[in-house]
């Protein structure tokens, strides 16, 4: 008879406990009202990409990348900042390059030379 009562308390013990834990409403995750699009903040993470120049247009200070990934193939068209403008002169297309990107904004391109180039290719 001891041995029920004493299992009979640790078990209404345990059901106790659990039923609060279970109980427990989880907290929402808190919301803003954003209705405008530009309200939306934008990710200006800095990253680098790289890829083969298939359009340069220097009037308008925008390039075109393909970029080659295991699933498929890509198409990236980035903006130039005034320096970058200025140097755009220096690639061509079909170049590789290196671009290093902060929100849609290129904040330095790096020619690959070709020798390098071709050995990735492999």
């Amino acid at each position: 008879m001891k041995k029920e009562t004493i299992l009979m308390a640790v078990l209404a013990l345990f059901i106790g406990t659990s039923m609060e834990v279970f109980s427990k409403e989880k907290a929402e995750p808190e919301t803003t009202n954003q209705s405008s699009p530009s309200s939306i903040p934008i990710n200006s993470a800095e990253y680098r990409m790289g890829g083969i120049i298939v359009d340069i247009d220097p009037a308008a200070g925008k390039i075109s990348i393909r970029q080659q990934k295991v699933k498929g193939e890509r198409m990236v068209t980035l903006n130039l900042d005034k320096e970058g403008a200025e140097k755009i002169s220096a690639f061509h297309k079909g170049d590789a390059v290196n671009v290093w990107v902060k929100g849609n904004i290129i904040i330095e391109i790096q020619k690959i030379p070709a020798p390098i180039f071709e050995e990735i290719r492999k």
